[in-house]
């Protein structure tokens, strides 16, 4: 595969998953991790992406968005997606209050929820939705400023709402984690509601597919030893496997979802 090839497959995954890591580039397009990184490097010097620690991102489109449109990040690593979301839901007993962030392995979780006694608060319109036929399930919206890309709200009249509430657990994901700078978001609206919501819940379930460790999205909201628990697709990559190690020296609970690729 010559330069400009690679160049274009590389732009292409970056644009579609939001972000990419130079091992999973390099893996994939069978090149050293030094060719993906000189890449990126004249990528990011032409303008097409960001570079970031260990990877790039999108560009912010003219809006100032670096987000993707719900329906794009919903149909990303599905199957890793769809383990955390079961495994997750392992931990959720009846009775309580619980609340969803706007991922879509969060709306993959609540579309995994039994009707069962249980009050979830969300900013996500996808999730009331899901949830609209659970009868005994009380669905709480934080309300909000409307998001239509990411089909969520934000803003002031959200995190109004959170601060009235006692949530037991909050499942959450994040578009990339740093062991330095911590985890991080597209934009500073939605990561406001994500770092108020982990101040409000008495525990904290980080949901997160391994292609976001080691990358750096545009804001930092928090540590990563904010998150009580951590739910990570199970991966045998070396460079994965060193950051989950790193985790756990940490002393964070960490546990991996075994994916089954052909459901």
């Amino acid at each position: 595969m010559i330069a400009l090839q690679r160049h274009r497959q590389i732009v292409h995954r970056v644009t579609d998953a939001g972000a990419a890591r130079v091992v999973d580039l390099a893996r994939d397009l069978e090149v050293t991790e030094e060719t993906i990184r000189r890449d990126l490097r004249v990528l990011s010097e032409q303008g097409v992406i960001a570079r970031t620690h260990g990877g790039a991102v999108a560009l912010e489109t003219e809006d100032g968005r670096i987000d993707l449109p719900y329906d794009e990040r919903h149909i990303a690593n599905t199957p890793q997606k769809n383990a955390i979301a079961e495994a997750a839901l392992e931990l959720i007993e009846p009775g309580t209050v619980i609340a969803l962030d706007a991922s879509s392995t969060a709306c993959q979780l609540a579309k995994l929820l039994p009707d069962q006694p249980l009050t979830v608060v969300t900013n996500s319109l996808m999730i009331c939705s899901a949830l609209a036929n659970r009868r005994q399930i009380e669905v709480i919206c934080t309300g909000g400023t409307f998001d239509p890309e990411a089909m969520a709200f934000s803003g002031m009249h959200a995190i109004r709402t959170l601060e009235t509430l006692n949530i037991q657990q909050f499942f959450f994901s994040c578009r990339g984690i740093d062991l330095r700078r911590g985890l991080s978001e597209a934009n500073d609206r939605h990561a406001a509601v994500k770092l108020r919501t982990l101040e409000s819940a008495q525990r904290c379930i980080l949901m997160a597919d391994t292609s976001k460790l080691g990358l750096a999205s545009t804001v930092f909201f928090a540590p990563v030893e904010i998150a009580d628990h951590v739910i990570l697709d199970r991966s045998e990559d070396p460079t994965p496997r060193k950051f989950i190690d790193q985790l756990r020296n940490r002393n964070l609970q960490v546990d991996e979802a075994p994916v089954q690729l052909n459901r």
